[in-house]
């Protein structure tokens, strides 16, 4: 994606009445290239620096992203006010000025210089009384770059101008020689401020796009329709997504006439963060696209290799006709051939006319081995012969077919489109299904409690500590309306009496109830008669230092119930 001069122009005159004199309520950066600055219920400011999708807008807090705090922007930017932001002509930079006042109400002006040039994209920071670097997301040292540095502390200086006219004064006799269909890209690598679509734009509104030459009153016309285009932009009231050549997720703000809409909105804001999102989903696509791509194309050179080598057997069995006449030669002279020879010459009495014939031989073989393995290879290559002609025709069709699929990997545009062809392919056992990993039962983390569960008669429920460590975790964690039931001067697990924001008390049965699942869960659960102390858990407190399952508590009661459990809560229907 890349804003042009135009669009980020647009995008500044959108942008202040929104953000002038918001309070930069945080800050922080969401993976490596990406700052967001809160602005309230304003939504969130980002500046991207990405080398592939650099932009600004305002857009909503990003969900279940890990954000990363920055030393500078925590020092300089929170708590800052927004003063302003403008565009510099002609360039893809943007400036966003900032004002910070400490405790004793000093004002400290800094301004957020956004380098939106695409692989250079940066983010940096310049106290405005200095013109030093404050802070950057992306440092350059000078052995990185011989022109400038950026890092802080040092002087900041821009990047450095591009050798263009300026739109309003530019000669533009360089368009006479140049053929029709490449005076957009000459515009654009001769004029600042021009992109390809704005560029084809100004060629349109003068009716250049079909003549073939132009003449010197043409070009006198298109310097003024370019002069009036730059200080009165048509911009379309909200953002547009353009095609342009291949790329259908262009980002436009001009009302353009030359080329296809594909969709419209309400904001520039919005059409970035939409084309943005369209990128990072195509991102992924292409990482999953060429790890499949990759699979088949092994799979194209196995079949490659594999027809070469049918090819080649088929020209071996086009020589039967002459492995036969070998062996029958060697068979007559057989007497003549000495052993452990490589080749021999002899005179073929079957065509005296043609000369001697020299036969390769197997000196480890004998002439008569020699002799039948010529035979045998002459009748193996015409009985092969149609088998092998089958064999190719077959090994043809899979690679036109895998050839097919990676000609659809190249074009596909959509995850439900890559999720067809991926079936297909593993239908087709062109590559590997992914293996289905076995669920696996969670274990339990450490600091998660697991109580036992019951319900009293009148539905209350009551949750029974399982440890020691889980007795301090479930008293911890429950309300401090709840009741605590413990026994008396005896070991035995914490059970609590839940509230469940009841405004009644529990009734007596309901007490003793929990009370006896208490004396159930202790040590005194074999006697007939057992005192249980309970009191709101308020009133329950851990000393310092204690051992875990150790508490104290206060404004106690004591009931004497019998030992028994209760009804557990997953038994109720």
């Amino acid at each position: 994606m890349n804003l042009s001069p135009l669009t980020l122009r647009r995008l500044c005159d959108e942008l202040q009445p929104q953000i002038d004199h918001r309070l930069i309520r945080d800050v922080y950066l969401v993976g490596r290239h990406d700052l967001f600055l809160h602005l309230g219920d304003a939504g969130d400011l980002l500046l991207s620096s990405h080398p592939s999708r650099s932009c600004l807008m305002l857009t909503q807090p990003p969900i279940d992203a890990q954000h990363v705090r920055i030393p500078w922007a925590d020092r300089y930017l929170r708590g800052a006010g927004i003063i302003g932001i403008e565009h510099v002509p002609h360039e893809r930079i943007v400036h966003i000025t900032v004002r910070k006042r400490d405790r004793i109400g000093t004002a400290t002006d800094s301004r957020i210089i956004c380098e939106l040039i695409n692989r250079y994209a940066n983010v940096v920071l310049v106290d405005m009384k200095t013109e030093r670097i404050l802070g950057a997301l992306r440092s350059i040292r000078a052995r990185q770059n011989r022109v400038r540095e950026i890092s802080p502390g040092k002087f900041y200086q821009p990047p450095p101008a591009l050798d263009r006219m300026p739109p309003e004064s530019a000669k533009l006799s360089f368009l006479i020689d140049i053929p029709k269909d490449m005076r957009a890209n000459a515009l654009v690598q001769n004029i600042a401020g021009l992109d390809l679509i704005s560029a084809r734009e100004l060629l349109h509104i003068a009716g250049f796009v079909e003549k073939s030459r132009l003449s010197a009153s043409d070009l006198a016309n298109f310097a003024e329709i370019m002069r009036v285009f730059f200080a009165n932009p048509p911009f379309y009231d909200g953002g547009l997504r353009v095609r342009e050549g291949d790329n259908h997720n262009a980002i436009c703000a001009l009302d353009v006439r030359h080329t296809q809409i594909e969709q419209a909105y309400s904001t520039l804001s919005e059409a970035i963060s939409d084309v943005v999102a369209c990128e990072v989903q195509a991102e992924a696509l292409k990482g999953r696209r060429k790890n499949i791509e990759k699979d088949v194309k092994n799979r194209l050179a196995v079949c490659e290799r594999k027809i070469a080598r049918i090819r080649a057997d088929i020209d071996d069995a086009s020589n039967a006709d002459l492995y036969e006449k070998m062996g029958n030669v060697l068979m007559c002279h057989i007497a003549q051939i000495p052993p452990n020879l490589d080749t021999i010459t002899l005179t073929d009495v079957f065509s005296p006319s043609s000369g001697d014939m020299v036969i390769p031989l197997n000196p480890r073989r004998t002439a008569s081995e020699n002799a039948s393995a010529y035979l045998k290879r002459a009748r193996k290559a015409r009985k092969g012969a149609p088998i092998l002609a089958k064999r190719l025709v077959a090994a043809q069709r899979e690679k036109d077919e895998i050839q097919q699929y990676i000609d659809r990997l190249n074009t596909v545009r959509s995850e439900a489109e890559f999720d067809e062809i991926r079936r297909e392919l593993e239908d087709a056992r062109l590559i590997k299904a992914p293996k289905k990993r076995p669920q696996v039962r969670s274990k339990r983390q450490s600091g998660d409690i697991h109580p036992r569960r019951y319900r009293t008669r009148d539905g209350w429920r009551v949750l029974v500590g399982r440890n020691n460590s889980e007795n301090d975790r479930l008293t911890k964690s429950s309300g401090r309306d709840d009741l605590f039931l413990h026994v008396h001067g005896c070991p035995g697990s914490h059970v609590i009496l839940k509230r469940d924001g009841r405004a009644d008390r529990p009734s007596r049965k309901t007490l003793e109830e929990a009370a006896s699942l208490a004396a159930y869960w202790s040590k005194a659960r074999g006697s007939k008669s057992v005192p249980v102390n309970y009191t709101e858990v308020r009133y329950v407190q851990k000393p310092r230092g204690a051992p875990p399952g150790l508490v104290t508590i206060r404004n106690e009661k004591t009931v004497m119930v019998s030992p028994r459990e209760l009804k557990r809560e997953d038994e109720y229907s």
